[in-house]
């Protein structure tokens, strides 16, 4: 017989209650045939002759029938295809007849083969046909890295997202994101502190001060360099500290007024709770250096000594802290 079809797989859609499925090319075997069930989330189900489906038609020119022993669910895909195993089992022995049917059922298994080869690199990734690229090789998979051409372009390898120009979930604060994937922790992260998801439902100006009950603030105030100043703008909430560093500070208030004493140190400091803390840094001529373990966006810029105040925002969201805002506030 002649294989005259290159048709090696069928594909059909479960209905509820249909479950002989026709096998519209031959088969030489029926441990040749594999079947799949793939679900509604694209997860292929392998299959058992015997205990989840059984075949007829083996041998047949125009194939057979797949009879499952339950109905595909509507919404699941039923794969039936033709994979013979890679092997010649025709033995020919010197001056023993040659019977035709034996040499052509060896043939057609051997374009079996091929048909269920070329239907593997049917779905492969390949150059086109006019492409002279030769020697591309697919590195080992890591955890969250990407597949992207190297810096000659001639060879694929693994990168991370963003040195690939691509953004993670949740988009980090340097890439522009706010590093959350909920709203709170966004707002957290932008510097909104506690208040934000009142702030942020509110329509103009007048709304946001009532739901805060705060009052306009002076920007005069706002700008001082002076504790005294800002003790009288924001009452018991400011808290003065004096030294080259926080070692040591119980902090017990969401501003603290901080005067430095020599080259400082704005090293870790326990917060006693979740939100924004202020710290109004009168450095006097004296360098500040920010402690490595205070998270940022890298884009803060470096504190500077001559400035009247270093105007420093800390938030802290499920114990992490991180820099949101630096701002050296010339007087």
């Amino acid at each position: 017989m002649t294989i005259s079809s290159t048709e090696t797989k069928a594909i059909y859609t479960g209905d509820g209650s249909t479950v002989n499925f026709p096998i519209p090319f031959m088969f030489l075997r029926n441990e040749d045939i594999r079947v799949l069930v793939i679900d509604g989330n694209g997860l292929e189900l392998p299959r058992s002759e015997g205990t989840d489906y059984r075949l007829s038609g083996v041998g047949e020119q125009m194939g057979g029938t797949c009879t499952l022993s339950e109905p595909p669910e509507a919404g699941r895909t039923v794969v039936i295809s033709r994979e013979p195993a890679l092997v010649q089992e025709v033995d020919y022995v010197e001056n023993d007849a040659f019977p035709a049917a034996t040499h052509e059922a060896a043939l057609d298994k051997l374009t079996m083969i091929c048909q269920a080869l070329a239907e593997k690199l049917d779905r492969a990734l390949t150059f086109r046909i006019s492409s002279a690229v030769t020697g591309v090789n697919l590195p080992d998979p890591g955890p969250d890295l990407v597949l992207a051409w190297n810096a000659g372009g001639d060879n694929l390898v693994n990168k991370n997202v963003a040195d690939a120009g691509g953004l993670t979930i949740p988009v980090p604060i340097s890439q522009g994101g706010t590093d959350a994937d909920n709203p709170a922790e966004a707002l957290f992260n932008l510097g909104f502190g506690a208040a934000g998801l009142t702030v942020a439902g509110c329509d103009d100006e007048a709304e946001i001060l009532a739901a805060i009950g705060a009052e306009p603030a002076d920007a005069a105030l706002l700008k001082a360099d002076r504790a005294g100043l800002l003790r009288a703008a924001y009452g018991d909430e400011v808290q003065v500290h004096t030294g080259a560093d926080l070692s040591g500070l119980v902090i017990a208030r969401n501003h603290v007024a901080w005067t430095l004493t020599g080259a400082s140190l704005f090293s870790d400091v326990a917060l006693p709770y979740d939100g924004t803390y202020v710290f109004h840094v009168y450095p006097g001529g004296h360098s500040l250096s920010l402690a490595a373990s205070y998270k940022s966006d890298g884009l803060l810029p470096s504190p500077d000594p001559d400035a009247g105040e270093i105007r420093i925002a800390v938030e802290q969201y499920n114990s992490r802290k991180t820099i949101v805002s630096l701002q050296n506030v010339e007087v």
